[in-house]
């Protein structure tokens, strides 16, 4: 199917598109062009009116309205024998209704809302527009080559930005399928078959065409069977930019407080979609050293990045290798962790990890010195972690715990020495290479540089700079670090660790504020002092 045998209509204030089925002359007799719908009555005897606006009542679908009604297919093998009150009658009438079908046809159409044309239905998606500017495009679903097409009206292209929801009502999860109910956005570091990737920049849109295969870890939940709604705006090239430094794209829009916050980065659109639309269940970004967390509590949301490992990275951005890592936003825990489960919960082993005594980490040199309403929070949190556990969290400080038991390697080295580098050597020497092949590529066809952020451009200035030996030293010391605190720290195969840590203080970030003179600290982003 391509964008043009798309339909968009309005139906009262609302917009909707609608996309051609098998579904042709199913009908027992012809009716006249229009919205129809398609209700759900299985082991129902009698259509009351209780029924009728328990189902309307918007709690659950959002796509099937009372601006369907015009015409109602009771569609069911037994629905000849389906009774029809005269209150039921009578409240479809006040609806607008002007027909009704009892079919008992042998080919089962998925209820939902419809639109009927030259007698054949169409399966029709509600709109919603993205008030919040939180995607870069919108999707259609995949065609028959498992390629997907942006979703256009026919006036704007890339830049069509209304989102394309289906009616809950008209599949549900079955084990093959674990998706089909979910409404999914990603993060447009992710391949899409048929779709281009950006970063976010539009030299790199430029550049690249639509791409030939799917990322493994986004294939994996379209197979399943879920919507995904489109690809949403990030910090360009991953990085951790402020609002005020998107250049090529407008930052999202942060709902929370006065609605001028910054959303974080660099899972920005994904994390912001999900905040603001309540038709959204789930966003996909990715994490490399805290692309899911802040951007999470930017927007007040749930954020999960799994372990390293858990996904392949085919198809997917990738600024540091040994870091980066899909990761989930949500608005409800529950539904993070039933979505996790499905996504990768079978393919993650806990080995005896379940069976072992629990612990709880709470590093203090991760808390400020002051009591802050937020250390407060934190440290409730561990209260209330203590009296559910019944154990008692170890207060730890890593600096006196290195001093105290060393690695070997370490050489004597306090722990701010031994990591001194780790941070820059690590991940901006890594930075500077994801970037070469699109740096190189762009040259050769544009016989120029591409633009990019001065954020970025920073991070590749002292990328450039690093040499292969710095990086291999750094990496050796960081793998030590890993060691050590797998070890030391957490016991790992002992207990069944957890750490609780305050991530950054948290003050209020407006749009407009410029970025920090000096870019943020990677020499120690692994500690602090």
């Amino acid at each position: 199917m391509s964008t043009d045998d798309s339909i968009f209509f309005d139906l009262g204030a609302v917009k909707y598109t609608a996309r051609p089925t098998t579904f042709a002359n199913v009908l027992p007799e012809a009716k006249e062009d229009g919205p129809v719908a398609i209700l759900p009555i299985k082991e129902q005897e009698t259509l009351d009116g209780d029924w009728l606006k328990c189902l309307f009542d918007g709690s659950k679908d959002d796509v099937l309205t009372k601006d369907f009604v015009n015409g109602v297919v009771l569609q069911d093998i037994d629905s000849s024998d389906v009774d029809i009150s005269s209150e039921a009658e009578a409240l479809l009438k006040s609806w607008g209704n002007d027909w009704i079908i009892k079919s008992s046809t042998s080919v089962s159409i998925p209820p939902g809302a419809y639109l009927l044309r030259k007698n054949a239905l169409w399966q029709v998606l509600r709109l919603y527009d993205d008030h919040q500017g939180a995607f870069l495009v919108s999707m259609q679903g995949a065609n028959e080559d498992g390629a997907h097409e942006v979703l256009n009206d026919g006036k704007h292209g890339w830049s069509c930005c209304s989102l394309a929801v289906p009616s809950r009502l008209t599949k549900k999860a079955t084990a093959g399928k674990p998706f089909v109910e979910w409404r999914i956005a990603v993060k447009d570091a992710f391949d899409i078959k048929g779709m281009k990737t950006s970063l976010c920049n539009k030299a790199y849109l430029e550049l690249y065409s639509p791409v030939s295969t799917t990322a493994p870890s986004i294939l994996h939940v379209i197979e399943g069977g879920s919507c995904i709604l489109g690809k949403t705006k990030l910090s360009s090239f991953l990085s951790r930019e402020e609002a005020s430094e998107s250049v090529d794209f407008q930052a999202p829009w942060n709902p929370r407080a006065d609605g001028y916050q910054t959303t974080g980065g660099s899972s920005s659109g994904s994390t912001a979609a999900v905040a603001a639309y309540d038709w959204i269940d789930i966003g996909i970004g990715t994490d490399t050293y805290g692309s899911i967390r802040r951007p999470a509590q930017c927007n007040g949301v749930f954020g999960l990045r799994p372990s390293q490992g858990v996904f392949s990275q085919d198809g997917m951005f990738t600024v540091f290798k040994d870091f980066d890592v899909p990761g989930i936003f949500a608005r409800d825990l529950h539904k993070l962790g039933a979505f996790a489960t499905k996504w990768y919960g079978a393919s993650v082993s806990t080995g005896n990890a379940e069976h072992l005594p629990p612990s709880i980490v709470l590093p203090l040199d991760f808390l400020p010195e002051d009591d802050t309403p937020q250390k407060k929070i934190v440290l409730d949190v561990v209260k209330d972690l203590e009296s559910f556990l019944e154990v008692r969290a170890d207060r730890v400080n890593l600096c006196t715990l290195w001093a105290q038991d060393p690695p070997n390697e370490a050489y004597g080295q306090g722990l701010h020495e031994y990591l001194d580098k780790v941070g820059r050597d690590t991940f901006l020497y890594a930075n500077y290479q994801s970037g070469a092949a699109f740096r190189d590529r762009y040259f050769e066809i544009f016989n120029r540089k591409p633009f990019i952020s001065k954020f970025v451009q920073w991070r590749w200035d002292v990328g450039s700079r690093i040499s292969r030996e710095e990086h291999e030293e750094a990496m050796r010391r960081m793998k030590v670090y890993k060691e050590w605190f797998l070890g030391t720290v957490m016991q790992v195969g002992e207990r069944n660790s957890f750490v609780v840590m305050q991530s950054e203080d948290v003050s209020p970030k407006y749009r407009d504020d410029p970025p920090p003179s000096v870019p943020p600290n990677f020499l120690h982003h692994t500690y602090r002092r």
